[in-house]
């Protein structure tokens, strides 16, 4: 039987939308889901208003530079470069960097060019004497500057539950569950506590509810218990609270594909 709350989420005939979590070993697979229930090793919990899923790529901003610039309009078959070009290039001479720069516009001119641009080019090698020429001529390398993607980002998903028992029997639930998720976020001690041995994961199923993302193998990161946010007042029975606030945050272990979108996910 699985902890549940409220005691009858998840039970036959209610049809109502519910959240399964089961804890087990890891996988590390783009899409992981384990299926089998074992040992009392899931909770079901109402489904918590304002659920969220942000989906996020990262990019990086690329900045070739002038060598850059030079080189891509080299590819696309560009060597309509003038003289003035190759002199205005000339003069920016900051590093081995311009000089590979210099030396290419002086080859796609063809000619014995490459020599004086070479020549021109290593006359100015300080980063200062490039201030006072972009001073003079009101003018600066353009860095070619464009977002380069690198890869999809792990998705991040939250819970907040809010827990009123109305029964003894729903108060010991509730304590339950607090106790079984906060003992398989944790890791175990081995070889004489001188080794972690990984904590358990979650798989993460919505239950009588559709066109919600599914959620892949997902660690448990933060589990947060509030105990009475809204007053002092505990039960008679046992004296605990008689509200208890849970919120939890889980980060998926792989990063996701198209394919995996494609499915469900």
């Amino acid at each position: 039987m699985a902890l549940r709350y409220p005691l009858d989420a998840g039970t036959n005939g209610k049809g109502l939308p519910f959240i399964l979590f089961t804890s087990h070993r890891a996988q590390y697979k783009p899409g992981a889901r384990e299926t089998t229930l074992t040992d009392n090793k899931s909770t079901a919990m109402y489904m918590p208003p304002g659920f969220q899923v942000a989906d996020i790529m990262r990019y990086e901003s690329a900045s070739p530079g002038l060598m850059g610039g030079i080189a891509e309009n080299l590819m696309n078959g560009n060597n309509n470069y003038t003289a003035a070009d190759a002199m205005e290039v000339a003069s920016l001479g900051v590093g081995a960097g311009v000089q590979g720069a210099v030396a290419a516009v002086g080859a796609a001119m063809g000619g014995g060019v490459g020599a004086l641009i070479g020549a021109e080019g290593a006359s100015s090698t300080a980063a200062a004497a490039e201030a006072l020429r972009a001073k003079r001529r009101q003018n600066i390398v353009n860095p070619n500057e464009f977002m380069l993607f690198r890869a999809p980002g792990v998705r991040q998903f939250s819970f907040t539950f809010n827990m009123m028992p109305s029964s003894a029997a729903e108060s010991n639930e509730t304590k339950r569950i607090i106790q079984y998720f906060r003992e398989r976020m944790y890791p175990t001690l081995a070889n004489n506590d001188l080794l972690y041995n990984f904590p358990e994961v979650f798989t993460i199923k919505f239950k009588n509810i559709d066109g919600i993302p599914k959620i892949a193998e997902s660690a448990l990161t933060n589990a947060s218990t509030t105990y009475n946010p809204n007053s002092m007042s505990y039960f008679k029975h046992h004296n605990r609270p008689v509200e208890i606030g849970l919120t939890l945050s889980f980060q998926e272990m792989m990063p996701l594909s198209a394919k995996n979108i494609k499915d469900g996910f």
